[in-house]
């Protein structure tokens, strides 16, 4: 499966933010908000020094604060036309303290809606992404499972996108609240006294360098712990899924220190980023701790020297917060941004992964069948495998409508091979597979699948309720069809003894349920289902006897006027089928009904006397 379609993993990621663009348009001014009203502050405590809380006779006008006594003025010209508000220093002052504390009240309300509208933007994002990124993944074929394991993928949906959605919630909101604020403090600071803004400014090409030098490497160490987290999450969900067996073969100790290396791997890994990140993180500090040293040494030298009052160098010191603190904040977010684009290129990743298995543009829907199904000269071979050997070659069988046909062969001969091209779990790579003369390829994947029932060897039960895992066959069954369904299975039995019956619930993988059980649900799900093809993986032979009777005399049902493959394990249970299919090497060796093949001595009989032997029993007749 060849990548396709390679734009810059950021621009797709934005066009999952757009939808929400209004909500992170009204975060991002809420911010600037509440990280420009405050800058207003120096400039009212310049007033109060230099010129409210000064006497007349006490103020000093050098050449050079001429540029800035318009603020004072400005303050002066705002206060004297508020209603009820004198000209003496004690009513300007109570109304400086109201407007104050009014301000603070209006940032708490700008800081409350920029949490909220961001977060709810953020959320929303993860929802869209995880979402569109599931459809995706649930239209790949099986030969991307077969070839991932599912704890890697899992890890995708959880920790990839979270990442990501760091993305909206620190960069595309604080990035126009920290610039807003740069470029309003740059402006006043200028205003203030430019040699000394020139001074302050010096020290940005050194925020750059940093950023320039710990970005890439973020992205690089970020990307290997989303791998390893990869890694991990599968050798887990593995474990966890065979807990059974490793516990059965006494093997808790030595998973114990495999887990061990796992996680130590994962954490060293991991603290090479935290390394990373605080180095990062210390270097801007540093420079934001050391940048004001030299503006207030400068700044002290023009007091002295009589060119600056004592409110424009608070004034201005007080800004210098405002400066450094928004571009330590840039440096820190191109961390969160580092981690943010490792982890977008990890989804878009599965993204551009296309399925093999696809339906062609304007495909017509398969309707009434009867059943015939055609095998022409079908020929394929496994991507995944590296030995180039094909699993078919040269396959050619027709089965006629309502018949049953049994496939039998040795391990790896192609039997599940050759049936799970017919509903299109993979495509053939030559010759073609028909039902009722119609190519597969040509029909939707729905109307196809919809025709064919699948009783696997392992059935595949869902956490929830008996009656929903019926159901998945069939959403819309009645109450009556469902207890058809039962009885036809021969699960009604069982069923009647649970203590909540068809609303019982059956754990992950139906590990309440015994193998005959499970058995008789997947069979269940199959009368539901009521397709006119039927796959049968012949699924007795790890069974009890009763149990084993109780499953072919429910199979016996559902075979009945449908067409009918089976892949069979045990040679005794296919002796009455019309006809048996020999494979060897992803070739048809021999086909023709048992007595038949029996009677040629070759490749059946072999296998049919082995497995007797084995079994030390004479055959039947």
């Amino acid at each position: 499966m060849p990548p396709t379609h390679r734009r810059a993993p950021l621009l797709r990621f934005l066009s999952y933010v757009w939808p929400h663009r209004w909500l992170i348009a009204g975060a991002s001014a809420c911010g600037v908000l509440k990280f420009t009203l405050p800058l207003i502050f120096p400039l009212v405590l310049k007033y109060l020094t230099d010129v409210l809380l000064v006497p007349p006779a006490a103020r000093s006008l050098h050449a050079t604060e001429a540029t800035n006594r318009w603020l004072d003025n400005w303050c002066a010209f705002v206060l004297a036309r508020l209603p009820g508000v004198g000209s003496g220093a004690p009513g300007r002052l109570t109304v400086i303290g109201a407007s104050v504390l009014l301000a603070y009240a209006v940032l708490g309300v700008a800081s409350y809606y920029r949490s909220y509208w961001a977060g709810q933007a953020g959320h929303r994002l993860i929802f869209d992404l995880r979402y569109a990124l599931y459809q995706h993944i649930q239209s790949m074929s099986h030969s991307f499972f077969d070839e991932r394991r599912s704890g890697s993928i899992v890890a995708r949906f959880v920790s990839d996108i979270q990442l990501a959605q760091n993305f909206v919630g620190s960069a595309l909101t604080n990035v126009w609240m920290d610039g807003a604020s740069l470029g309003f403090v740059v402006w006043i600071l200028f205003v203030l006294e430019h040699r000394l803004a020139l001074i302050a400014l010096g020290v940005i090409p050194l925020y750059a360098l940093l950023i320039r030098y710990f970005s890439p490497r973020i992205k690089a160490a970020s990307q290997s712990v989303q791998e390893m987290i990869e890694d991990f999450s599968g050798d887990l969900h593995e474990k966890i899924a065979a807990a059974g067996a490793v516990k059965a073969f006494g093997r808790e100790q030595h998973e114990a220190e495999r887990f061990y290396r796992t996680s130590r791997g994962l954490l060293d890994l991991t603290m090479t980023n935290v390394q990373l990140s605080s180095a990062s993180q210390a270097a801007t500090t540093f420079l934001t701790l050391a940048a004001p040293l030299i503006v207030v040494w400068a700044a002290g030298t023009m007091i002295l020297h009589g060119t600056m009052s004592v409110g424009t160098m608070i004034a201005f010191y007080a800004y210098l917060g405002s400066l450094y603190l928004p571009l330590q904040r840039f440096s820190e977010l191109s961390v969160v941004v580092s981690n943010s684009l490792a982890a977008m290129e990890r989804i878009f990743e599965f993204f551009d992964i296309h399925a093999e298995v696809a339906e062609a543009p304007g495909a017509p829907a398969l309707a009434r069948v009867s059943g015939r199904v055609e095998f022409r000269d079908v020929g394929f071979s496994y991507a995944s495998r590296s030995n180039g050997r094909p699993a078919l070659q040269r396959v050619s069988l027709n089965i006629a409508p309502g018949e049953t046909v049994a496939l039998v062969g040795r391990s790896g001969a192609g039997k599940s091979t050759l049936v799970s091209l017919l509903p299109r779990f993979y495509d053939v790579t030559e010759g073609a597979v028909l039902v009722d003369g119609i190519d597969v390829r040509a029909l939707t994947l729905a109307s196809l699948r919809g025709h064919i029932g699948i009783v696997p060897q392992d059935p595949v039960l869902f956490s929830g309720s008996l009656r929903e895992n019926l159901l998945y066959a069939k959403p819309a069954a009645t109450d009556a069809e469902l207890a058809a369904a039962v009885r036809a299975a021969n699960a009604d039995g069982f069923i009647a003894e649970l203590p909540e019956g068809l609303l019982t619930l059956i754990g992950e993988r139906g590990v309440r349920l015994s193998g005959g059980q499970r058995q008789r649900i997947a069979i269940a799900r199959a009368f539901l289902k009521d397709a006119p093809i039927l796959v049968l993986d012949e699924a007795t032979s790890a069974l009890d006897s009763e149990a084993e009777n109780l499953i072919h005399q429910a199979l016996r049902r559902l075979m009945a006027g449908r067409t009918t493959l089976i892949i069979a394990h045990r040679l005794s249970t296919v002796i009455n089928a019309g006809r048996i299919v020999v494979l060897e090497d992803g070739e048809v060796r021999e086909v023709g009904p048992h007595a038949e093949l029996l009677a040629r001595g070759g490749l059946y009989r072999q296998l049919y006397l082995e497995q007797f032997r084995h079994l030390q029993q004479p055959p039947p007749s």
